[in-house]
């Protein structure tokens, strides 16, 4: 399996609970993330937009990661004390007292199997 597969498989989970982040492959392109809702309501989303076109599997792994903290963030949200974020990698210094540890885990665990995946030889 190439290390964009390996990717997807390490985010699998939050990649399922993001409505409205998704990777997708492009033929004589690449990977790449798209932004969109896939249905809105009973009707499919003719509207998404690619985001990001990865040049790299590295380059996957940061987008894959920030997407993660941003879905930490909704779910925390009531505890960010309303703040918002133009770079979702700032939260890794506002994380409150209280979900700072499990956050580092989950994190570190996630930053884990990605370096494991970068760096292997092959693909």
């Amino acid at each position: 399996m190439d290390k964009y597969k390996q990717l997807i498989v390490i985010f699998s989970d939050t990649l399922k609970k993001s409505k409205d982040y998704h990777i997708a492959y492009l033929h004589g392109i690449g990977y790449a993330s798209v932004i969109g809702v896939y249905q809105k309501g009973n009707k499919m989303n003719s509207s998404m937009q690619i985001d990001v076109i990865f040049g790299s599997p590295q380059e996957m792994a940061e987008n894959l990661l920030q997407n993660w903290r941003w879905q930490w963030y909704y779910q925390n949200r009531k505890y960010m004390q309303g703040k918002d974020y133009a770079d979702i990698c700032e939260i890794d210094c506002d994380i409150p007292e209280s979900l700072r540890e499990d956050y580092n885990n989950h994190i570190q665990k996630l930053q884990n199997k990605v370096h494991d995946v970068l760096c292997t030889n092959g693909d």
